[in-house]
């Protein structure tokens, strides 16, 4: 088995998206072909560009992390992307390494779902917390963690990445996001 469904995003969300993506889930990557791994690479690549991770990078992180993927049930085209780690001096807590949503699908409530869904089965795998970096600039991204999840800034780091690559440091604590799921804080 290449793909376990994890979760379909929600029928109301589909049907408010343009295009035709009927039956949107989210898969953990278990395994995968060469034809398979090419497009994960291949979507990764188009996202991040030559920061992204190829086969050499992709195939450990298959095996010994945690990657998902957001598709239509039966196509081949990827419509999102999650790469996790664990800590390595905390066994608890989850790394967010790659996350995207294709550039044809942003902007339409997709990421918050996608990631949503991968927290709650992080949650089951006996994660507490998620932490992540994200470029300063990058205001889209920080609305969707920040206002829209829950994640609290921990710290800024200037030139994180090389010279002008500024970072913040971010982290989801899993009981709070429970809270706030049964508060009903979570909105579009």
């Amino acid at each position: 088995m290449f793909l376990e469904q994890i979760k379909a995003l929600p029928k109301k969300v589909i049907e408010n998206m343009d295009g035709d993506l009927k039956n949107l889930k989210i898969y953990l990557v278990q395994d995968y072909d060469l034809k398979f791994l090419q497009q994960m690479v291949n979507f990764s690549q188009d996202i991040f560009g030559d920061s992204s991770l190829d086969e050499w990078g992709m195939v450990p992180q298959i095996r010994q992390g945690n990657v998902f993927v957001l598709k239509e049930e039966g196509a081949r085209k990827l419509s999102g992307l999650a790469i996790l780690m664990r800590g390595w001096e905390d066994k608890e807590s989850a790394y967010l390494f790659d996350f995207a949503i294709s550039e044809e699908h942003q902007g339409q409530g997709l990421g918050f779902h996608f990631l949503k869904g991968i927290i709650e089965n992080l949650i089951e795998q006996g994660f507490q917390r998620m932490s992540l970096t994200v470029n300063t600039e990058n205001h889209g991204a920080i609305h969707l963690y920040k206002d829209k999840l829950g994640f609290r800034t921990l710290e800024r780091k200037d030139h994180e990445y090389g010279q002008g690559e500024h970072r913040y440091i971010m982290e989801l604590d899993f009981q709070q996001f429970l809270e706030d799921k049964a508060a009903g804080k979570f909105r579009l």
